[in-house]
Protein backbone atom coordinates (compact mmCIF):
# COMPACT_ATOMS: atom_id res chain seq x y z
CA UNK A 1 0.00 0.00 0.00
CA UNK A 2 2.96 2.17 0.72
CA UNK A 3 4.50 1.91 -2.00
CA UNK A 4 1.69 2.12 -4.35
CA UNK A 5 0.84 5.86 -2.85
CA UNK A 6 4.18 6.99 -3.11
CA UNK A 7 4.02 5.80 -6.54
CA UNK A 8 0.46 7.49 -7.03
CA UNK A 9 2.68 10.64 -5.94
CA UNK A 10 5.79 10.27 -7.91
CA UNK A 11 4.32 9.12 -11.06
CA UNK A 12 3.56 12.73 -12.43
CA UNK A 13 6.59 13.75 -11.57
CA UNK A 14 8.72 10.66 -12.70
CA UNK A 15 6.52 11.91 -16.43
CA UNK A 16 7.27 14.86 -16.18
CA UNK A 17 11.10 14.65 -15.23
CA UNK A 18 12.07 12.61 -17.91
CA UNK A 19 11.81 15.60 -19.97
CA UNK A 20 14.62 17.10 -18.42
CA UNK A 21 18.43 16.36 -18.41
CA UNK A 22 18.81 16.55 -14.89
CA UNK A 23 22.15 17.82 -13.53
CA UNK A 24 23.20 19.02 -10.13
CA UNK A 25 24.22 22.53 -8.69
CA UNK A 26 22.80 26.02 -10.42
CA UNK A 27 23.10 27.31 -14.04
CA UNK A 28 26.76 28.85 -15.07
CA UNK A 29 25.14 31.60 -16.83
CA UNK A 30 22.43 32.16 -13.85
CA UNK A 31 23.89 35.45 -13.06
CA UNK A 32 23.33 36.73 -16.73
CA UNK A 33 19.40 35.48 -16.65
CA UNK A 34 16.54 36.19 -14.95
CA UNK A 35 14.62 33.54 -12.69
CA UNK A 36 11.31 33.67 -11.87
CA UNK A 37 9.66 31.95 -8.34
CA UNK A 38 6.91 30.72 -7.74
CA UNK A 39 4.42 31.59 -5.08
CA UNK A 40 1.92 29.53 -3.24
CA UNK A 41 -1.49 29.47 -5.04
CA UNK A 42 -4.96 28.43 -3.58
CA UNK A 43 -6.62 25.11 -4.19
CA UNK A 44 -10.37 23.86 -4.43
CA UNK A 45 -11.05 22.10 -1.38
CA UNK A 46 -12.47 18.82 -2.48
CA UNK A 47 -12.63 16.89 0.60
CA UNK A 48 -15.97 16.65 2.26
CA UNK A 49 -15.63 17.78 6.47
CA UNK A 50 -17.40 15.16 8.89
CA UNK A 51 -17.52 12.46 6.45
CA UNK A 52 -14.90 10.00 7.49
CA UNK A 53 -11.90 10.53 9.45
CA UNK A 54 -10.00 10.12 6.12
CA UNK A 55 -12.07 13.14 4.38
CA UNK A 56 -11.70 14.94 7.37
CA UNK A 57 -7.98 14.93 7.78
CA UNK A 58 -7.79 16.25 3.95
CA UNK A 59 -10.38 18.91 4.34
CA UNK A 60 -8.00 20.64 7.15
CA UNK A 61 -4.56 19.73 5.33
CA UNK A 62 -6.38 21.05 2.17
CA UNK A 63 -7.89 24.49 4.19
CA UNK A 64 -4.95 24.65 5.91
CA UNK A 65 -3.11 25.10 2.50
CA UNK A 66 -5.07 27.76 1.60
CA UNK A 67 -5.38 30.03 4.70
CA UNK A 68 -0.99 29.86 5.14
CA UNK A 69 -0.23 31.32 1.26
CA UNK A 70 -0.91 34.40 1.60
CA UNK A 71 1.56 34.68 4.72
CA UNK A 72 4.24 32.58 2.91
CA UNK A 73 4.20 34.28 0.01
CA UNK A 74 4.37 37.44 1.82
CA UNK A 75 8.04 35.83 3.20
CA UNK A 76 8.87 35.02 -0.13
CA UNK A 77 8.66 38.94 -1.36
CA UNK A 78 10.68 39.81 1.37
CA UNK A 79 12.79 36.99 1.13
CA UNK A 80 13.44 37.12 -2.50
CA UNK A 81 15.10 40.44 -2.17
CA UNK A 82 18.45 38.98 -0.73
CA UNK A 83 18.72 37.57 -3.91
CA UNK A 84 21.55 38.69 -5.79
CA UNK A 85 20.49 38.45 -9.73
CA UNK A 86 16.97 39.69 -11.51
CA UNK A 87 13.96 37.38 -10.90
CA UNK A 88 10.22 37.98 -10.44
CA UNK A 89 7.13 35.96 -8.30
CA UNK A 90 4.42 34.57 -9.78
CA UNK A 91 2.00 31.71 -9.95
CA UNK A 92 2.27 28.72 -11.57
CA UNK A 93 -0.48 29.24 -13.89
CA UNK A 94 0.16 31.76 -15.31
CA UNK A 95 4.24 32.20 -15.50
CA UNK A 96 4.45 31.30 -19.47
CA UNK A 97 4.27 34.50 -20.93
CA UNK A 98 7.32 35.49 -18.94
CA UNK A 99 9.35 33.40 -20.80
CA UNK A 100 9.13 35.84 -24.06
CA UNK A 101 9.40 38.77 -21.43
CA UNK A 102 13.48 37.33 -21.34
CA UNK A 103 13.30 35.08 -17.90
CA UNK A 104 15.13 31.98 -18.78
CA UNK A 105 14.78 30.09 -15.52
CA UNK A 106 12.15 28.76 -13.10
CA UNK A 107 12.53 27.51 -9.42
CA UNK A 108 10.31 24.88 -9.40
CA UNK A 109 9.21 21.94 -7.66
CA UNK A 110 6.21 19.36 -7.85
CA UNK A 111 5.37 20.72 -4.43
CA UNK A 112 3.94 23.33 -6.44
CA UNK A 113 1.55 20.56 -7.72
CA UNK A 114 -0.33 19.90 -4.67
CA UNK A 115 -0.58 16.57 -4.90
CA UNK A 116 0.42 15.76 -1.69
CA UNK A 117 -3.15 17.85 -0.52
CA UNK A 118 -5.47 15.36 -2.61
CA UNK A 119 -4.90 11.68 -0.90
CA UNK A 120 -3.52 11.10 2.89
CA UNK A 121 -0.05 10.63 3.16
CA UNK A 122 0.91 6.66 4.73
CA UNK A 123 1.13 7.30 8.25
CA UNK A 124 4.13 8.50 9.71
CA UNK A 125 5.76 9.23 6.21
CA UNK A 126 7.10 12.32 5.28
CA UNK A 127 7.14 13.61 1.63
CA UNK A 128 10.66 15.12 0.18
CA UNK A 129 10.01 17.67 -2.40
CA UNK A 130 13.45 18.27 -4.65
CA UNK A 131 13.71 21.90 -5.84
CA UNK A 132 15.34 22.56 -9.34
CA UNK A 133 16.29 25.36 -11.70
CA UNK A 134 14.68 24.74 -14.98
CA UNK A 135 15.94 25.83 -18.20
CA UNK A 136 13.02 26.73 -19.63
CA UNK A 137 14.93 27.50 -23.03
CA UNK A 138 16.31 23.62 -23.08
CA UNK A 139 15.25 20.24 -21.49
CA UNK A 140 18.06 20.70 -18.77
CA UNK A 141 17.08 20.90 -14.72
CA UNK A 142 19.41 21.84 -12.03
CA UNK A 143 18.69 20.19 -8.67
CA UNK A 144 19.64 22.73 -6.14
CA UNK A 145 18.22 21.64 -2.83
CA UNK A 146 15.15 19.49 -0.97
CA UNK A 147 12.82 20.16 1.62
CA UNK A 148 10.21 17.80 2.81
CA UNK A 149 6.77 19.17 3.28
CA UNK A 150 6.60 20.73 6.40
CA UNK A 151 9.01 23.39 4.60
CA UNK A 152 7.81 24.18 2.05
CA UNK A 153 5.73 26.96 2.97
CA UNK A 154 8.85 28.58 4.47
CA UNK A 155 9.41 31.19 1.75
CA UNK A 156 12.60 32.12 3.77
CA UNK A 157 14.01 28.82 3.94
CA UNK A 158 13.40 28.44 0.03
CA UNK A 159 15.27 31.63 -0.71
CA UNK A 160 18.33 31.12 1.50
CA UNK A 161 18.87 27.17 0.44
CA UNK A 162 18.78 28.79 -2.98
CA UNK A 163 20.95 31.34 -2.28
CA UNK A 164 23.62 28.77 -0.56
CA UNK A 165 23.88 26.70 -3.92
CA UNK A 166 24.32 30.12 -6.14
CA UNK A 167 26.97 31.27 -3.55
CA UNK A 168 28.76 28.74 -4.10
CA UNK A 169 29.00 29.07 -8.44
CA UNK A 170 29.00 33.26 -7.62
CA UNK A 171 30.86 34.04 -4.44
CA UNK A 172 30.94 37.23 -5.66
CA UNK A 173 27.91 37.98 -5.87
CA UNK A 174 26.96 38.22 -2.46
Amino acid sequence: MRGLLFLLLALPFLCNAQNYLIKEGVPSDLDKNKIIFLKHGKIRVTAVKDSSEQQDYLHLRQTNHNDIIKESNSKLKVAALEYPFPYIIANKSNYEPLVKAGYKYLLDSRAYNYDNLAVQPAEDELIIYEFFIRDLTTNVAYKVFELDEMKIYDGKLIIKKLNKAVKKQFPDAY
